[in-house]
């Protein structure tokens, strides 16, 4: 969790305690107690705290006059902390390592003996003694949510082993109301699905407006559930753009590109295509990318599909989702026996104008002129502008262009660099989709 990383959690068990104590040695993590210290340091932390500190030393004195956010971004660079992908422990603990909120230091570069303090309200922020000691109040409540997300994250992990939950629908609808129809996140819930109820307890932004506990941890859990059901919303939005009988389909075939841990974590979701689509009896799913796991690499040969346990009803409907797995660039599949002209492909968070550029080249100008639509999503602006530049220069055309995406997550997280000190991201912030011209 980012809380820990930050230092506002026990680094071992994730804990909140207001006695967590420093590693004496890197002064990155820390723990709350000396049990949780052996335990972390004979799991993971013998293997990293020596290059942390190492790097501490590497970083001096330096006066906060005259800072600016280059100047932070261009030392993340320079100890080669951006990488925005990367689960690594070692980059995540110097990529969040804690900073002055209005100077850009960290603690290694402070005056000796001064501290960093942290928000009380997000802990999420920290302030060196020479800085205000504050930073705006809707910057702090948006990270609040991330706090308090990060808490569920937390305990569905200790209970289940799983850090991504689901939310939708628990039922087929009898008939098709149009996604389209709906506002966004609140309206879906309140009147598409099953959560009525708390139509008055919760805002449109999935904020709770009440004083109970119990239902503040729900409505929390909801909106940290939107961050797995937003590839499937996604999906549904795009069919009904791109099909205008899909209210009457009998079966479709998607193609999902690039799949990663993000897209399998979501896959009971994808009932939600049965649920809110009900002629719909059959879903083809094809995942296809270079990071399909491993242990799939049997089914990337034969293409056996598998079936997705879908609820009671949709079992006794004679509704089923059957998944395929293909490891490998999507242009290779291709050409590929297994392949089948899908009714819509996508590619959550591709990021092919900035990451793996080569990599993505073939494929991307294999979809500018593909036989189906295709959905991209991304999180930040900065990489919808470098992909419309892409697709011009392709002569590609459009069925929706690039967009403010009211199907986004709505659980942000915290940039690793970003533009801007606490730039957050949302899921699948802004969508589009490509056809031939």
């Amino acid at each position: 969790p980012t809380l820990a990383l930050k230092q506002a959690l026990c680094f071992s068990c994730c804990d909140i305690s207001s006695n967590l104590s420093q590693c004496t040695a890197c002064k990155r993590v820390s723990y709350c107690s000396v049990k949780c210290q052996k335990q972390e340091w004979t799991k993971n932390h013998k293997r990293t705290c020596k290059k942390l500190a190492a790097l501490n030393k590497q970083k001096k004195w330096v006066s906060s006059a005259g800072r600016h956010w280059n100047d932070y971004y261009d030392e993340q660079v320079s100890f080669g902390s951006v990488d925005k992908t990367s689960e690594n422990k070692l980059t995540l603990a110097i990529s969040y390592e804690p900073y002055c909120y209005h100077c850009y230091r960290r603690k290694s570069q402070l005056e000796n003996g001064a501290k960093l303090n942290i928000c009380r309200y997000c802990l999420l922020t920290s302030f060196c003694t020479s800085c205000q000691q504050t930073h705006p109040s809707a910057e702090c409540m948006t990270l609040q949510d991330i706090a308090a997300d990060e808490k569920i994250m937390v305990d569905l992990y200790r209970r289940t082993g799983k850090s991504s939950t689901v939310s939708f629908t628990n039922f087929p609808r009898k008939r098709h109301v149009p996604l389209s129809s709906a506002t966004g996140w609140y309206d879906y819930h309140t009147r598409l699905s099953e959560k009525g109820g708390f139509s008055s307890i919760m805002n449109r932004d999935l904020k709770y407006q009440a004083n109970d506990p119990k239902e503040r941890e729900y409505v929390e859990y909801i909106r940290y559930s939107t961050n797995t059901t937003t590839l499937q919303l996604n999906l549904i939005a795009a069919l009904e753009a791109i099909i205008p009988n899909i209210s009457t389909r009998g079966s479709i075939n998607l193609h999902i590109i690039g799949t990663a841990g993000a897209e399998y974590a979501s896959i009971p979701a994808f009932e939600e295509l049965l649920h809110l689509l009900p002629s719909l009896k059959a879903l083809r799913l094809s995942f296809v990318g270079l990071n399909v796991s491993k242990d799939l690499e049997g089914d990337t040969e034969t293409q056996k599909p598998y079936t997705l346990q879908c609820c009671t009803t949709c079992t006794n409907m004679g509704r089923s989702i059957s998944i395929t797995n293909w490891r490998g660039p999507y242009h290779a599949y291709v050409d590929t026996k297994f392949y089948k002209t899908p009714d819509l492909a996508a590619a959550f968070h591709s990021g092919f104008s900035v990451d793996e550029q080569a990599e993505w080249r073939p494929t991307i100008k294999y979809l500018a002129h593909a036989p189906h639509p295709t959905l991209f999503t991304a999180a930040r602006y900065f990489e919808i502008q470098g992909e419309m530049e892409v697709w011009r220069n392709l002569g590609t055309g459009f069925v929706k262009k690039a967009e403010v995406n009211k199907w986004k997550g709505m659980s942000p997280s915290l940039v690793v660099c970003g533009d801007k000190p606490n730039e957050v991201l949302y899921q699948n912030h802004c969508w589009y989709i490509v056809k031939q011209r």
